[in-house]
């Protein structure tokens, strides 16, 4: 199959960075992620809903709990291609064609206990609590972690 990327649109998504009380930072790893690879949690925009409304929503779906709120939500979007190996995965799995995501990124505070997480196994295979300053073991994507260093920064989160 030939993709003409350029004329693909990007997928309107969401993503949390979850701090809790301890200024500890979630982030999980996708099951369609290398085992080294992670990232934040989030998800789709459905037609007619709100930013704000999806990352809700995908929170509760992806981590069982409703135990969050909101506290800002960036003033940048996150856009991104996707690799086309990864184009035509998706869209295999979900018959979408989109070149990458744009991104609504949100600072949410987790409210509940670490216990009370419980990962929707469909689509994520584990989750772990980190030190911001022990992120860029993890974000490994291309770039990611001066976005993120950049995004909590302008959030008033102190690395």
């Amino acid at each position: 199959m030939k993709i003409d990327l350029e004329k693909l649109t990007y997928r309107q998504s969401t993503v949390a960075l979850i701090i809790d009380n301890n200024k500890d930072i979630l982030i999980v790893q996708k099951n369609s992620y290398q085992p080294n690879e992670w990232d934040f949690p989030g998800g789709g925009i459905d037609e007619n809903e709100e930013a704000e409304q999806t990352i809700l929503r995908e929170l509760k779906e992806e981590l069982g709990s409703d135990k969050f709120e909101i506290l800002k939500r960036d003033k940048d979007l996150d856009k991104y291609n996707w690799p086309e190996n990864y184009i035509l995965w998706r869209y295999k799995k979900y018959g979408e064609l989109h070149r990458g995501q744009e991104r609504v990124r949100f600072l949410v505070k987790f409210l509940g206990e670490k216990s009370e997480i419980k990962i929707e196994k469909e689509e994520i295979r584990k989750y772990q609590w980190v030190k911001i300053k022990d992120l860029k073991k993890y974000l490994i994507f291309p770039n990611y972690i001066g976005k993120i260093g950049k995004i909590l920064t302008d959030l008033g989160i102190e690395k």
